[in-house]
């Protein structure tokens, strides 16, 4: 699976919008020229440039490691917060995980949670490690698993997709399920004919669910 190729008009180019997403969107990553060279599509010396320009005006920072130079976000930059949020939604998660599911049958509904919701909507806490996604419906397991492999592949980071049924997804029976559902989450997969937007936080459920109800346990997808 290719990177996102989602672009703004805000960003100099297709190159530079990559090398910011794949540190800023993980600023625990520190890269030589060499990597974002790859990352980005272009020659070492071109990269070089875009990088010196994002050094230049304090969006990245840079170290020596005996020869080598490496690069990494600059979490001090008053732009690096409105960047990742920009970032994220053209070349992150929020862009690649339903590129990766639009391909899986029965799927009616994809929502990104957990701490990259969290950082992505501005609430402060560490980088996340990994990318937590809840996948609703009845997706068949090998195509999930390929899906899966796919977005740790573009995105770099561990990737965790739980499967849920439609009903538990709307009055979850699971501390899980309701600690994501009252935090911060990203619908990214609305359900189809839907007018549903990204949302900082998915609507509470109405109460509890009845006693004695099933409910069908969340399924864990991982790399």
């Amino acid at each position: 699976m290719s990177r996102p190729e989602a672009i703004l008009p805000i960003f100099r180019s297709q190159a530079q919008a990559r090398i910011l997403a794949w540190l800023l969107l993980v600023p625990a990553r520190e890269q030589p020229i060499a990597t974002l060279a790859a990352i980005a599509g272009i020659a070492q010396p071109n990269t070089l440039r875009e990088v010196n320009r994002l050094v230049e005006c304090g969006i990245l920072r840079e170290r020596r490691a005996g020869n080598t130079r490496l690069v990494s976000a600059n979490l001090e930059s008053p732009y690096y917060e409105p960047l990742v949020q920009i970032l994220g939604r053209a070349y992150g998660p929020a862009d690649a995980v339903p590129k990766a599911l639009s391909s899986v049958p029965d799927i009616e509904r994809a929502v990104i949670v957990g701490s990259w919701a969290q950082r992505f909507h501005g609430e402060p806490g560490p980088a996340p490690e990994g990318v937590e996604v809840i996948v609703v419906g009845s997706p068949p397991p090998r195509r999930l698993r390929a899906a899966n492999a796919d977005l740790e592949e573009c995105l770099g980071v561990p990737v965790r997709l739980t499967v849920v049924a439609s009903m538990e997804w709307d009055a979850p029976t699971t501390g899980y399920l309701r600690a994501m559902r009252s935090g911060p989450c990203l619908t990214v997969m609305p359900p189809a004919g839907s007018t549903e937007r990204q949302a900082t936080h998915a609507a509470p459920s109405r109460g509890e669910p009845p006693m004695g109800r099933a409910s069908a346990s969340p399924e864990l997808i991982s790399g």
